[in-house]
């Protein structure tokens, strides 16, 4: 086993998803402090910096994995004299890196969720005209789906701080076994800033789902008295009166005529 090839990996490994939960704490806690309603429909999701701040540790350890692949292509083409093994590890880590970066251009452009403020100020652009039921059923799916996104997303965080945290774990864990050395103290004290990123990130983030909980409440509220406002004159809708005031507007415009 190449222990110095092995070590390198686990410290590129874990230097990711340290970097990772670091920006994912500091992210949370910017975002907990910028939690207010806003007219703006987009405002809780274009503001929130944590999708930037994966990107750019996701891109800084592909570049790395970039640099590796090309040194081992190079490697393979001068010293072992295997063009063909060079030209798989280039074809490998193009893939890899286009894969990625598609990922990561989708999850950067992902703008149009549905949200109360969305539906709220829709709402609020056809509040002087009548909905029909196509219409008002439309609303409440959109108000359905935009309930289970929110669900979704306060589900979602907690198991990837984990995850990202017993990773780190367990490659310390694993220096010490292997490995023991200078090295197992540096895995170790990764170990310890990543369960202190992660407890950062779960306090930072339960601050700011309590302020967010209380906006998205306010707004859900106002679009579900919006949504009852809007089949009030569906109710009271009077067969034939708008052809009775369409035929005497005509006569009107007769008379003044």
């Amino acid at each position: 086993m190449n222990t110095d090839a092995l070590i390198a990996s686990s410290a590129f490994v874990g230097f990711v998803v340290l970097t990772l939960l670091i920006a994912d704490a500091i992210s949370a806690w910017v975002e907990a402090r910028q939690v207010r309603d806003d007219e703006d429909s987009d405002a809780l999701t274009r503001r929130r910096i944590r999708d930037l701040a994966w990107l750019v540790a996701i891109v800084a350890a592909l570049a790395v994995i970039v640099a590796f692949a090309v040194d081992s292509a190079a490697r393979a083409v001068w010293d072992a004299d295997d063009p063909v093994a060079a030209a798989l590890i280039l074809f490998a880590v193009t893939v890899f890196s286009f894969l990625v970066g598609i990922g990561a251009v989708v999850a950067a452009g992902r703008r149009e969720r549905p949200s109360y403020a969305r539906i709220r100020r829709d709402l609020r652009d056809r509040a002087i005209y009548s909905f029909d039921d196509d219409e008002l059923l439309d609303f409440e799916r959109r108000l359905a789906l935009a309930d289970r996104m929110r669900a979704r997303r306060v589900q979602n965080a907690l198991p990837l701080r984990l995850l990202g945290v017993s990773v780190v774990v367990a490659l310390a864990v694993a220096s010490w076994l292997l490995a023991p050395g200078a090295f197992s103290i540096v895995f170790t004290v990764g170990a310890v800033i990543s369960l202190a990123a992660g407890a950062l990130a779960v306090r930072a983030d339960a601050v700011r789902q309590a302020a967010l909980h209380v906006v998205l409440e306010a707004q859900r509220a106002e679009v579900v008295a919006l949504l009852e406002r809007a089949r009030i004159p569906q109710r009271r809708r009077v067969p034939g009166l708008r052809d009775r005031v369409s035929r005497a507007l005509a006569i009107l415009r007769e008379q003044q005529g």
